[in-house]
């Protein structure tokens, strides 16, 4: 197993694609620089042959634009040292302001830029709830499919956690 600062750089930066929010800020006192992300685990092991990054144990992420926590994060890179997957195991919560994620797993796919979380997910947005047994979202297209059986709660409108504007009635 080798280590090369060149992989280690890749991983810091391939967090920078996690969940992000144009208005999160980190709660942590060490807040990364612009586009950085500081990671922290019990333990690191690079597999340059293998094209893999795996911490484990006590995992947390923090970005300008969220903070992830994990029992073990795996980054896998394709053969030119890109970010091809992120997979987050054991018991993942991942923050924004307004929003927190749990489930047992997260994977993350750079291609199609979309995150798969299984293992018991739920999304808790303001004061709106989803959980299924697999989200699937889209951060491009601001989509997000559930498979599965789906509990939605709905608190005051979808969204910002604020009501939706009256409808206006047809006149007669």
């Amino acid at each position: 197993m080798k280590s090369s600062p060149r992989i280690l750089l890749l991983v810091l930066l391939a967090l920078t694609f996690w969940v992000t929010h144009p208005q999160a800020q980190s709660t942590d006192a060490s807040t990364p620089p612009p586009g950085g992300t500081i990671i922290t685990s019990d333990e690191l092991r690079v597999d340059q042959e293998n094209h893999t990054a795996v911490f484990s144990g006590n995992v947390v992420a923090i970005g300008n634009n969220f903070n992830l926590k994990c029992q073990e994060m795996t980054v896998i890179f394709t053969k030119d040292s890109k970010i091809d997957h992120i997979v987050a195991k054991g018991e993942v919560v991942i923050e924004q302001p307004g929003r927190i994620a749990h489930c047992g797993q997260a994977d993350y796919f750079h291609d199609e830029d979309k995150f798969v979380l299984t293992d018991q997910p739920n999304i808790l947005d303001n004061k709106n709830e989803i959980a299924a047994p697999e989200i699937t979202i889209f951060r491009t297209k601001q989509s997000m499919i559930t498979s599965g059986r789906t509990k939605t709660t709905i608190v005051n409108g979808i969204g910002s956690g604020t009501p939706p504007p009256p409808a206006s009635v047809p006149q007669q």
